[in-house]
């Protein structure tokens, strides 16, 4: 079960996927309920995790940064998926089932490291990132974090769609990360975006964001 239902997409541009990002926050924007580096999956309900299958199942790419990766040890995906991890340091969990379900499906954007057999290398630069994935068949590519991930492609206005969960929850805390941390924009570049849809289940409040007119 989704709470979202017969989704419906623009046609992707010719030189990237058509990009859309999906996270789950607290009311006050927090997205974790522990520590850094720690698993969340605790901060969003059932139906969350259900809806972020089901928009995994409505891309052909999904993209994380490596602080996710390491910080979820169960991560997995259907192997029909390519799945992207970025990284600046190298340091992958080469054991995860990200990489051992399908490696041939595995991509790392980033890093200098030897990879994995049938484990392919894309570029470091976010454009060019997207780019490579266009030409390898991506239509459509879902980002789900973290924070730092989703500034970057924010920042560099790549991002076409935002699809956020608000959990009846408060964390609190000044060095707790957000939706998107990075380097603040200035007033003169912050970016506005248009409610797509607004759908409740009990407390929880599902969004459907789209980039505004650029």
């Amino acid at each position: 079960m989704s709470i979202y239902a017969d989704l419906q997409w623009p046609t992707p541009p010719a030189d990237r996927p058509y990009v859309f990002m999906n996270m789950v926050s607290t009311i006050d924007g927090k997205i974790l309920t522990g520590e850094r580096d720690e698993p969340v999956m605790d901060l969003g309900s059932p139906l969350d995790h259900a809806t972020m299958r089901y928009l995994e199942s409505q891309a052909d790419a999904v993209l994380i940064g490596s602080g996710s990766l390491r910080a979820t040890p169960g991560i997995w995906y259907e192997r029909s998926l390519k799945r992207v991890v970025m990284t600046r340091s190298g340091d992958l969990p080469w054991h995860s089932r990200f990489f051992t379900d399908a490696p041939e499906m595995a991509y790392v954007a980033g890093g200098d490291l030897p990879l994995p057999d049938q484990v392919r290398r894309l570029p470091s630069e976010p454009a060019d990132v997207l780019g490579a994935l266009r030409e390898d068949g991506v239509q459509r590519l879902l980002i789900e974090g973290g924070s730092e991930i989703n500034a970057v492609f924010l920042a560099a206005d790549l991002v076409d769609e935002l699809f956020l969960t608000v959990a009846p929850k408060v964390k609190l805390g000044r060095e707790v990360p957000t939706i998107a941390d990075g380097e603040p924009l200035t007033r003169a570049q912050v970016k506005s975006w248009e409610l797509v849809s607004c759908l409740t289940q009990g407390s929880e409040v599902f969004l459907r964001y789209r980039r505004g007119v650029r």
